[in-house]
């Protein structure tokens, strides 16, 4: 297992490195490449891989920093899992066992959004039970297990939330059998306090009547 020191460092690294590429390929292990839409702001470090037992374990760093200017939502991050092994190579199981997630918004976050893309992964909840979430409280999943939002408390801007750091993780199924490569895209996306948004709109109407002025 990476320990907790590495991990720290990693992230800091990676939150002061800057990058000229737009995507990031990773092989993982255990059957599974990943694609990083946003290569600096996001990275993955592998934690642990095994065929035998039907598991990869990975850690991920992420930053938000982005708003759209027409929602005024934080920009959602996407991360690509493509499979490049034949099935039997393959694991059936991903394991996010630590996150650090900064936020740079510039807005407090009252829940997190995690949503998987394609019909072939879907989360565990029973598996995913232990998973730390604090300073939240509830993990909601939808009918079919391909959203989780976690909510019931506050991550304030300018600091790190670190889901899992106490205990357990984040576990996605593969089901195998959908097609000859599997591909999922894991979305992930913060969403602010009423009052940030509310802040937000005032100032985007300050400017726009500044403009017209």
């Amino acid at each position: 297992m990476v320990s907790r020191a590495f991990a720290v460092a990693a992230g800091a690294v990676f939150c002061l490195a800057s990058f000229a590429k737009a995507d990031l390929i990773i092989d993982l292990g255990g059957g599974w490449q990943a694609t990083i839409f946003s290569e600096e702001r996001v990275d993955l470090v592998v934690d642990f891989v095994s065929i035998e037992d039907d598991i990869l374990v990975i850690q991920k760093f992420a930053s938000f920093t982005e708003i759209d200017r027409f929602t005024g939502l934080p920009k959602p991050l996407s991360i690509a899992f493509t499979q490049i092994a034949p099935d039997a190579l393959t694991v059936s199981h991903i394991v996010i066992t630590e996150a650090f997630l900064f936020n740079n918004t510039g807005q407090n976050w009252t829940s997190f959004r995690e949503i998987l893309l394609g019909n072939s992964a879907s989360f565990d909840p029973v598996a995913s039970a232990d998973f730390s979430i604090d300073p939240f409280a509830t993990a909601t999943y939808n009918f079919d297990n391909s959203e989780v939002e976690f909510s019931g408390g506050v991550v304030a801007d300018g600091t790190i939330w670190n889901p899992g750091f106490v205990a357990g993780g984040l576990v996605i199924n593969v089901d195998l059998m959908r097609a000859d490569s599997v591909r999922f895209v894991l979305k992930e996306l913060p969403v602010p306090a009423p009052s940030s948004l509310a802040l937000l709109g005032l100032a985007l109407l300050g400017s726009r009547r500044r403009r017209r002025a």
